[in-house]
């Protein structure tokens, strides 16, 4: 069975802990600690690290965890530096890990060298690893990558089925609702999602995973050709906007600023 578990770091971070066929892997271990603890309490070892993108909070834990799990194999984007890199990967290839294929994305747009990982587990099931490109009601920061750049990729990511589970690396979910409902305020979809996750939150539980169905309905930085975000993006410009890439860049712009 394909199970999958958070484990808070930081103030709003995941690590996700993955199990299946007796085999553990984490994403984008930004602490050791509170891995190791989980791992002893649990009674589990670890054998894979995936890693998507070179950012601290994404990368600190790596190499302590391997010092303690030296077994353990590192695979992560080659594009940029990761710490105890052992399997670089570029997007466009398939591994076999944990008895199962999974999918190499490259994404750029958050970082230049951002990667996402998408698996099937074997009930059909599709997990995707998005790091930090899509989040509940969001995506990350367009630290170095154009427009272009990051909207292609998430339109790259959301051409998996709409079931697919997406596990992103922060928990903004309600401040990105927040966002979401400025720019769509009649949104029924978004606005029942703002009451189903602020009660999770309240409960101390996390709002990941989402799912692309549930972020085509409710994600402004995906739904770049629904007319109330294009009117809001056109507004905030003051100028009329070409396309997808367009509406998503000043969408962006102005979450940077809200």
């Amino acid at each position: 069975m394909f199970n999958v578990t958070p484990i808070a770091i930081y103030e709003d971070n995941y690590v996700w802990l993955i199990q299946h066929q007796g085999k553990v892997c984490v994403v984008d271990p930004g602490h050791a600690e509170p891995v190791i603890e989980h791992l002893q309490k649990n009674g589990l070892t670890l054998d894979y690290i995936l890693v998507t993108h070179k950012h601290w909070d994404h990368i600190t834990g790596i190499a302590p965890l391997k010092q303690h799990y030296p077994l353990c194999q590192v695979y992560g984007t080659g594009h940029e530096e990761v710490p105890c890199l052992e399997h670089a990967l570029l997007g466009g290839e398939s591994l076999d890990l944990m008895g199962l294929t999974w999918q190499v994305v490259h994404t750029p747009g958050h970082t230049l060298g951002q990667i996402a990982f998408y698996v099937l587990d074997e009930s059909g099931q599709g997990h995707l690893f998005s790091a930090d490109n899509i989040f509940a009601c969001g995506c990350g920061r367009m630290f170095e990558g154009s427009a272009e750049q990051f909207q292609a990729s998430l339109a790259s990511l959301v051409s998996f089925p709409a079931s697919t589970l997406i596990y992103g690396t922060h928990e903004y979910t309600l401040a990105n609702i927040n966002f979401a409902l400025h720019i769509e305020p009649n949104n029924t979809f978004t606005l029942h999602r703002q009451d189903l996750c602020t009660q999770l939150r309240d409960e101390g539980k996390a709002t990941l995973p989402t799912t692309i169905g549930d972020e085509l309905k409710s994600n402004p930085f995906l739904r770049w050709g629904q007319p109330d975000v294009i009117r809001a993006a056109e507004h905030h410009k003051g100028a009329p906007l070409h396309g997808p890439a367009q509406v998503f860049g000043e969408i962006r712009l102005m979450k940077d600023k809200f």
